[in-house]
């Protein structure tokens, strides 16, 4: 299985458009948005750039972002990102401060529908990490959908410890090892 990662271009966006609107993804990933070539320019054309841009009561901010595409034996399958944990607010209104100070968060997916199930997730995933996300961070954050069963079993596969439950999201972390 040869699994690389390719940073995130311009060029990719058309395959981010059919991604987000596949069923799979769709279901767990920003699911109430309408996507469209204009909309996934001006979020994913920042990320290309390297940072995410916020606008918050108190200013707007800029965060690195750091994101890539996903290649199985060359093929574009999938995208991941991660970023500082502590940089961004929680979208679900929870206070991450009793977390490691040091942690990243990721999120990602793999696109094409012909690579699921077939345990390229797991593999990806401690590539990616051991790659990237570790050479900066002790130890990294998700939270899947508590209905998101192959999330966390993937997780799960990747030593991620799930550490609680909490509106319907499950906090789990890994540490760098």
């Amino acid at each position: 299985m040869a699994i690389t990662f390719e940073k995130l271009k311009n060029s990719h966006f058309p395959l981010l458009l059919k991604w987000l609107m596949t069923s799979h993804v769709r279901a767990w990933w920003d699911s109430n948005i309408a996507w469209t070539p204009e909309l996934i320019e001006e979020k994913y054309s920042q990320y290309v750039k390297g940072y995410k841009r916020l606008n918050l009561i108190s200013g707007i901010i800029e965060k690195p972002m750091h994101a890539y595409i996903i290649l199985k034996d060359e093929k574009e399958i999938g995208y991941i990102q991660y970023y500082n944990k502590q940089d961004f607010p929680s979208e679900y209104g929870y206070n991450a401060s009793d977390l490691p100070t040091n942690l990243a968060a990721i999120d990602w997916y793999i696109g094409e529908p012909e690579y699921l199930r077939l345990g390229i997730g797991s593999g990806a995933l401690n590539l990616f990490l051991e790659k990237y996300v570790f050479k900066d961070f002790d130890a990294v954050f998700v939270d899947p959908d508590a209905k998101n069963i192959g999330a966390i079993r993937t997780y799960e596969k990747a030593d991620f410890i799930q550490k609680k439950t909490l509106n319907g999201v499950i906090w789990m972390l890994k540490n760098k090892t």
